[in-house]
């Protein structure tokens, strides 16, 4: 078997780390922006004749359906494409990925002036596969450097997903409501269009290809990683499955615990608060963390604080020891993110950062739509069961964190 020799790390200019993270952030975007376009056109008076026609319940179900679909679609595909861009040619299959994104932000345009829900929905799922352009991006990233500066590039890479996550959908409604539900898809096709012309421009770093493989083949990247590979993907799951039972928590936690209603000023600025905690948190706290203790330490540590937020916030009686345990856990949350996903990558060879980003990201995929489902099945149980759940969750991971190799001791110098 051929062995593939670990690259020496690429210092990537500061325009080609602005074209890859405006690929990553449309990833997210593409998403978040448009969710508030999907509301209009299924759930309110605007929404198509045939939605109309409807029940509600069965125009939620609808809904539900086309935004779920999209995920599973994406966590599917997304793996085989990132294998192709590791072995013919990363800048090639992200300018193709743009390409398809953008057919999926168009049709979707098509299908609201033609009343189509079934062009919607493929509009959508066209969207998904395009997606894939994200992970290789942070491939592309990890591929060329190592140590601390790895894990602050992924510190980024968490930042813009969690500024689309967290100012895309009051993007997506503004722009709803100023020019129709529209907007939010000519938004994203503009970044789309943008994005193809950057990676045009810029010059990515020459990648170790794989030559003469099936990249239809996972047991060959599995053969090359090193152990504690796949702990590390469940480990992935778990914090964002964790995290995510809380954060759609939320929305039962406040109205029904202290008549909060989602509509009032606290909701908003609560989730907005979460948002900018996380943010100000990944600029600098997984780098100093990095400076005083090796990787496997600090992932540990980090990820028992977040099992010890999960616990206050689940049992905090008033909305401000709330909000108290709330900034504590998403400062824990947000410092794990780059150091599971540094662990992942430093276990994956540089001929296969791209599958190890695409796996890492389908684990994403994969937790926010089951806990979709599972949380409001957990709250008829008991309101705060997803919060309890989610301590459990950042206690078995944990346990699986695995130790690091003594080059990954050498890497974490750097």
């Amino acid at each position: 078997m051929a062995t593939y020799s670990t690259q020496t790390p690429y210092c990537l200019p500061k325009s080609t780390l602005s074209a890859l993270y405006l690929i990553i952030f449309l990833g997210s975007a593409g998403f978040f922006i448009t969710i508030p376009a999907y509301v209009n056109l299924f759930l309110t008076d605007h929404s198509f004749a045939i939605a109309q026609a409807m029940s509600l319940e069965d125009r939620r179900t609808l809904f539900g359906t086309v935004m779920s679909a999209a995920p599973f679609i994406s966590m599917f595909f997304t793996p085989f494409i990132a294998r192709f861009a590791d072995r013919y040619s990363r800048k090639v299959v992200m300018a193709i990925c743009l390409i398809v994104a953008a057919i999926g932000f168009v049709m979707p345009v098509y299908a609201i002036i033609a009343g189509s829900i079934t062009l919607l929905f493929a509009g959508n799922m066209i969207n998904s596969l395009g997606s894939a352009s994200q992970p290789i991006a942070q491939a592309v990233l990890a591929d060329n450097s190592q140590g601390k500066t790895k894990a602050t590039l992924m510190s980024f890479v968490a930042i813009v997903m969690t500024a689309a996550m967290s100012f895309g959908p009051a993007l997506g409604s503004k722009l709803t409501a100023l020019y129709g539900p529209q907007a939010p898809f000519y938004a994203c096709l503009l970044i789309a269009i943008l994005c193809f012309l950057l990676l045009h421009v810029i010059r990515l770093p020459k990648q170790i290809k794989l030559q003469q493989e099936n990249p239809f083949s996972l047991a060959a990247p599995l053969s090359r990683s090193k152990k504690g590979l796949l702990p590390c993907l469940v480990i992935v799951f778990l914090c964002q499955f964790s995290w995510s039972l809380y954060f759609q928590n939320i929305s039962f936690i406040l109205p029904q615990k202290w008549q909060l209603a989602v509509e009032d000023d606290f909701y908003q600025y609560f989730m907005l608060a979460i948002g900018s905690v996380m943010i100000v948190s990944l600029l600098f706290v997984p780098r100093l963390l990095l400076s005083w203790m090796p990787l496997s330490r600090a992932l540990r540590v980090v990820l028992s604080g977040a099992g010890i937020g999960m616990i206050f916030l689940a049992i905090t009686p008033t909305p401000t020891t709330h909000i108290m345990a709330m900034i504590w856990t998403s400062v824990m949350v947000a410092s794990a993110f780059p150091l599971y996903i540094t662990a992942l990558s430093d276990r994956a060879s540089d001929a296969d950062q791209g599958w190890a980003m695409a796996l890492s990201s389908a684990m994403v995929g994969l937790a926010w739509t089951l806990t979709g489902y599972l949380t409001a099945i957990l709250v008829n149980v008991n309101l705060m069961l997803p919060t309890f759940i989610a301590a459990a969750g950042y206690a078995i991971a944990v346990i699986l964190i695995p130790s690091q190799t003594q080059a990954g001791l050498q890497k974490a110098k750097v």
